[in-house]
């Protein structure tokens, strides 16, 4: 094992869910990129991070397979999982379906104001809290994150949350080690922490914004349409 400390970015979306960029591209960047590992966690399907793996053929970064999972009560990400976890389920439920088939289970942007789980997340058997995560302006909410979860004794995770190509990278949990075992073990052993590219993050900021405001006025506009009843 080398000095340098293993860098991973565990929440990247591609189109197969709501991010910008087709796996061709993630996985284009992630060819020509310095991370060791990287997870591709689109909504409620595995089919993003499968696909990245495939058109990669060992190049780039170690592929862990995961997805971010809408549960009743907020997102959070599976991850080193091999199938689709159900979506909608409460999120004790879905966490213990994780666990079934083998993966961890990681509580997403606990504070985000939409889709997060709050303070329920240390009620739950998480492996490993998401306190660093790329999305533009969710500073506060990364720091409360920290602050209030930080020291429950769960691994700390970094992740860009990336829903545009140029994010990709610029959050990353940083691990000793190289390969996804490696990071594994650490998040099982809490022995990770976040890292955040601030220049990147800054320069990407308009863009990746622009695309965050679109997806939630998209979600506003469909929670606003008539709900239509088939006739039988």
């Amino acid at each position: 094992m080398g000095s340098r400390a293993g860098r991973a970015d565990l929440h990247i979306h591609t189109t197969l869910s709501d991010g910008a960029a087709t796996p061709a591209q993630v996985a284009s960047v992630l060819a020509h990129g310095d991370l060791d590992v990287a997870a591709v966690t689109d909504h409620d399907t595995i089919e993003g991070a499968l696909r990245v793996r495939e058109l990669l053929h060992g190049w780039g970064p170690e592929i862990v397979i995961g997805a971010e999972i809408s549960s009743a009560d907020g997102h959070l990400l599976a991850l080193f999982v091999e199938r689709d976890v159900p979506a909608g389920r409460g999120a004790h439920e879905t966490v213990q379906r994780i666990h079934e088939q083998g993966g961890l289970a990681i509580a997403a942007h606990p504070y985000f104001p939409i889709c997060s789980l709050g303070d329920l997340a240390s009620r739950v058997a998480f492996d490993g809290i998401e306190v660093a995560n790329g999305t533009p302006l969710g500073e506060l909410a990364n720091r409360r994150a920290l602050q209030r979860l930080g020291s429950i004794g769960l691994a700390r995770l970094g992740g860009s949350d990336a829903h545009v190509l140029g994010a990709v990278g610029h959050v990353t949990t940083r691990f000793p080690g190289r390969d996804g075992a490696d990071l594994r073990a650490a998040i099982e052993r809490g022995e990770t922490w976040p890292a955040f590219d601030w220049g990147r993050h800054l320069a990407i900021a308009p863009t990746h914004l622009l695309r965050m405001a679109r997806l939630m006025l998209g979600d506003l506009a469909a929670a606003r349409r008539p709900r239509v009843i088939e006739q039988e």
